[in-house]
């Protein structure tokens, strides 16, 4: 069994980190709302470390408090077609623009959170705690196709199809560094090739790590719950049965096998001088080998082993060193300006020290980001480029360019107002919040006002001001039916929303009719479900709920056999039976049948095996 190397509290969990690509909006997860202490989700029922002792992991770090429900991985990416997948330019596509950064969730979830104090068994009414997520963290303003496919990863795609968009490379690698790292470039640029060597403490110079691979939680639970029969029944893929490529990797990714794929980004880097215990020497840096980092420390991430995504990330902050820019390269890019990191991977660095208890430093990042992409977009305003300098810029590249600058503004606002959120700092993510809201420069759709308008009154209803997020509801209420004209139906977004403000109040049979009329629009919405099931059980239908939430798992087992959702249903078991085992080992079975490795046992609740 797996062996976590810390427990870390209160940790935010990253349920919607890898999002598929061909979201047909960027918004669409601001109408799941968010309330919970973990951005996976919002309902918990139990605590999953009540007298239940389930394989802990190896090489993450697993959070003590319970998991929750809800975000279930906003887009499922079981939904899409496989061909659909393959085809698409790189696997790197899934963690750039439309992955969602790890700065947490949605804006905010669509349910309560239901508790279990530790002390004793009763469940007890729902809070709603301050330290929830607002944000999808990759949800952006209205965008055209430029700034949708705005990441690193269309160099990958260019070096593929054998074509490049020149300007289209310059405008989304611009950044501003730093006087000592511009003053170096100049040095790398003017000296006679060969001779010139970059001083170690202007060098990024990272290494993996973790010293093992990670191992498959699931067989492992298996062969010691079940035995290992049944073990030998698990059929998944792992490091070995895949190329040992960009290819493997995003087969292992699609197959829900992180672990497996964190494995395969160490021996991918180690043909760079990056893999063990290669922290600290100096080495090159490419696109590759970049993404390649992105991509591992994202699936860390996922994975919630925060501790080591929080030390191989350390020799990257604040991504300004010399050895970072194609400048630097000029043998393999020739005069191409910019920076080699991806403004997703600089995000993601950003928000990262929220996971490891430290809330201030993820801010002075966000700020510190903010600050620059503020500065680019002055610069573009004041008529010279990016960086600063006076390249020639056509004025169709230039409105391009602040459109792709202000949607990168956006972002980084968003996930200031989500980590600002949980650390309770309401007045600075409500000012954050308003300010997106009123931003003149973003020709919002009415999907995406209505979007932001509801988000504010579900951030107003995780602090328990039901007045102001009626308020707030109305505004988008109002929104739609200005748009066309009319009173129309409540349609799915309205009905979710009400649904919120009577569980909020403490009105489960009414939310239950909300959230039933919200399902009916969208039956394969598997955090509805669980919504109505939580509020089966405050009405006293507990057989309700399990039958329920048993059925979502069956239905569809792929999409349903979410950790929250778990979670909820084996503490159900654990109320309505003292012989729960057979029930959570019939879900550890569907588990071994129809997940990868990427999925945190802790939610079945086993208890230790005699």
């Amino acid at each position: 069994m797996e062996t976590s190397p810390e427990n870390e509290n209160s940790q935010p969990s990253l349920n919607a980190y890898f999002q598929n690509s061909n979201d047909p909006d960027i918004f669409d997860q601001i109408s799941k709302h968010q309330f919970s202490s973990n951005p996976d989700g919002d309902m918990k029922l139990g605590d999953c470390t009540d007298s239940a002792h389930p394989p802990t992991e190896k090489n993450g770090d697993e959070s003590n408090q319970q998991p929750v429900i809800c975000r279930i991985f906003s887009s499922d990416d079981s939904t899409i077609d496989s061909d659909k997948k393959a085809s698409d330019g790189t696997f790197f596509d899934m963690l750039g623009c439309n992955v969602k950064y790890p700065a947490v969730a949605s804006p905010m979830s669509d349910g309560l959170k239901i508790i279990k104090p530790s002390s004793y068994n009763s469940i007890i009414s729902p809070e709603l705690p301050s330290d929830a997520s607002i944000f999808s963290p990759s949800s952006s303003t209205d965008v055209d196709s430029d700034v949708v496919n705005d990441e690193l990863f269309m160099t990958g795609i260019s070096s593929i199809t054998g074509t490049r968009n020149v300007e289209l490379d310059r405008r989304r690698d611009a950044w501003i560094p730093s006087n000592r790292t511009r003053q170096a470039l100049v040095a790398a640029a003017t000296a006679a090739p060969g001779t010139y060597v970059l001083d170690k403490e202007l060098s990024t110079m990272p290494g993996v790590v973790l010293q093992e691979d990670m191992i498959d939680n699931v067989h492992e639970a298996v062969h010691h719950y079940l035995g290992e029969v049944e073990a030998a029944q698990r059929n998944v893929l792992t490091l070995n049965d895949v190329t040992q490529d960009e290819r493997g990797l995003r087969e292992l990714i699609q197959a829900d096998c992180y672990r497996a794929a964190v494995n395969l980004t160490s021996r991918l880097l180690s043909m760079y001088g990056q893999g063990i215990g290669r922290a600290g020497y100096p080495s090159k840096h490419t696109l590759h080998s970049i993404q390649l980092w992105f991509t591992r420390i994202a699936l860390l991430v996922k994975l919630r082993s925060w501790s080591v995504a929080w030390a191989e990330s350390e020799p990257w902050w604040d991504l300004d060193k010399p050895d970072l820019y194609f400048q630097f390269y000029s043998e393999l890019y020739g005069g191409r300006p910019g920076t080699i990191v991806p403004f997703s991977f600089r995000l993601l660095l950003a928000e990262l020290p929220q996971y490891v208890h430290k809330p201030q430093e993820a801010l002075k990042r966000l700020f510190s980001t903010l600050s620059v992409v503020r500065k680019i977009i002055e610069n573009l305003c004041n008529g010279i480029s990016e960086d600063g300098s006076h390249f020639e810029i056509s004025e169709l590249d230039r409105t391009e360019s602040k459109k792709l600058w202000r949607s990168r503004e956006t972002r980084v606002l968003h996930s200031i107002v989500n980590v600002a959120f949980q650390q309770k700092e309401y007045r600075l993510a409500v000012n954050v919040m308003q300010e997106l809201i009123d931003n003149p420069y973003i020709e919002y759709s009415v999907h995406h006002r209505r979007a932001l308008l509801s988000a504010m009154g579900r951030m107003y209803l995780q602090i328990s001001d039901l007045k102001t997020a009626s308020l707030w509801f109305e505004k988008s209420r109002s929104t739609k039916a200005s748009s066309q004209g009319k009173l129309s139906a409540p349609d799915f977004q309205e009905l979710v929303d009400c649904g919120l403000l009577a569980m909020t109040d403490g009105k489960f049979d009414v939310a239950h009719e909300y959230f039933l009329k919200a399902s009916s629009k969208d039956p394969t919405n598997i955090a509805i479900k669980n919504n109505m099931a939580v509020c089966l059980l405050y009405c006293g239908k507990q057989k309700e709920a399990v039958t329920l939430l048993e059925a979502v798992i069956t239905s569809n087992p792929t999409a349903g056999l979410h950790e929250n959702l778990l979670l909820n249903l084996c503490t159900l078991y654990e109320l309505e039976s003292s012989s729960s085992m057979e029930n959570k080992y019939k879900m550890l079975r569907m588990v071994a049948k129809y997940k990868g490795d990427a999925i945190s046992l802790h939610c079945l609740k086993l208890q230790a095996k005699e």
